[in-house]
């Protein structure tokens, strides 16, 4: 597992949930790549999982935080060669 940057905020789920993304090192920031979503994240939507090469892990929303900003740091699983 690596730790990445989020590229976009993101709304958290009442469950914990995989994220699809594709990593960028052009704009990364602190030598950590940006994760950029793959768009809509629908079970439905298989096509985004085809350019994305991580999956965020991304925490269950609680009554305090309902969604991770761009730049927060989340755990991901590389799923593809980079």
């Amino acid at each position: 597992m690596s730790v990445v940057q989020l590229g976009d905020d993101v709304e958290l789920d009442a469950r914990p949930e995989y994220h699809r993304a594709v990593l960028d090192w052009v704009h990364s920031v602190d030598g950590l790549p940006l994760a950029v979503s793959t768009g809509n994240q629908l079970s439905s939507r298989l096509m985004s999982l085809r350019s994305a090469n991580v999956l965020l892990r991304l925490p269950a929303a609680s009554a305090d935080r309902r969604r991770l900003q761009r730049g927060d740091l989340v755990d991901a699983i590389v799923i593809s060669q980079l």
